[in-house]
């Protein structure tokens, strides 16, 4: 398949049927999602197309969010295959997020009310669609478990038989949680920031779905400064402590599941792979065992 020949393609269904007027450049091609920036007649766009139906969700979920009136970036148009969206080195609102982000104050407590926002709408939404909705829980299955015991350095550790042993009490704690819509996906490259730092948003929806809130805590918190992090919890607030110790027993696992489905084991997934050595795991799984 010829991916530029599909890129005009899709952008002559999308109105940009002019080739003699579109300039094309490829910024990322990563698991069968590219991305193009796109001028055409001195205007200036981005194009997501998504190789893989798996990954086509990402436009339904754009619909989502814009139903529920939660910022995004600007869409200007889509097809079955591909998403036209404003091209943040050129919005007049946003600029894309800086590693920098991460130890400003004022840009966690306005990430704070953006992800408050998805959460609460969120709730109500997923009770009435959320069977079809993509939810990452659904990965620690038992045969997931077996695999990533296998694929470690850590197939001896007695935390797997503690594991598959309370499998179906782990998760009918699980099921009485309340779920809600969670990004799953944080990084500052999916941030976008006003420019008078009044608000900021994330985008990239492709792993947006079913979860629960602290899902989402957790995964900005972690990655904030200490001092940016206090100022996200201080401005989100309250926090479920039953979705935090479930949290801390299930979260490594599906990291783990990810890192071990890739051909290199990544550098990111280590911590997750150090709380079975250090037998943070095993004490974690027992404190979901014990609510």
């Amino acid at each position: 398949m010829n991916i530029i020949e599909e890129v005009y393609r899709e952008l002559a269904k999308l109105g940009l049927s002019n080739t003699d007027h579109i300039d094309l450049e490829e910024i990322q091609n990563k698991d069968g999602i590219y991305l193009f920036r796109i001028k055409y007649e001195n205007r200036y766009y981005v194009l997501k197309y998504f190789l893989n139906d798996e990954y086509t969700r990402e436009i339904k979920n754009y619909s989502i969010l814009e139903k529920l009136d939660i910022p995004t970036i600007k869409v200007y148009a889509h097809t079955d295959r591909a998403l036209l969206l404003e091209d943040l080195k050129r919005s007049k609102k946003y600029r894309l997020g800086k590693e920098s982000d991460l130890m400003d104050t004022e840009v966690a407590k306005v990430l704070a009310a953006w992800y408050v926002d998805l959460h609460d709408k969120g709730v109500k939404y997923v009770y009435e669609n959320g069977d079809n909705l993509y939810r990452e829980i659904d990965v620690v299955t038992r045969e997931n478990i077996n695999f990533i015991k296998n694929k470690s350095d850590a197939r001896h550790s007695k935390v797997w038989d503690l594991i598959l042993d309370n499998y179906d009490l782990t998760f009918s704690k699980i099921d009485s949680l309340q779920e809600t819509l969670t990004y799953n996906d944080f990084y500052w490259t999916n941030l976008a920031v006003k420019k008078d730092r009044k608000e900021a948003i994330m985008f990239d929806y492709n792993l947006l779905g079913v979860g629960f809130r602290y899902n989402d805590i957790r995964n900005v918190y972690s990655s904030l400064s200490e001092e940016a992090g206090e100022v996200f919890i201080e401005e989100y607030g309250a926090i479920n402590e039953e979705e935090k110790i479930i949290d801390e027993g299930i979260s490594p696992l599906i990291t783990l599941i990810f890192a071990y489905r890739r051909p290199r084991f990544p550098n990111w997934a280590q911590d997750s792979l150090d709380t079975i050595h250090s037998g943070e795991l095993e004490k974690a799984i027992k404190r979901i065992i014990d609510l």
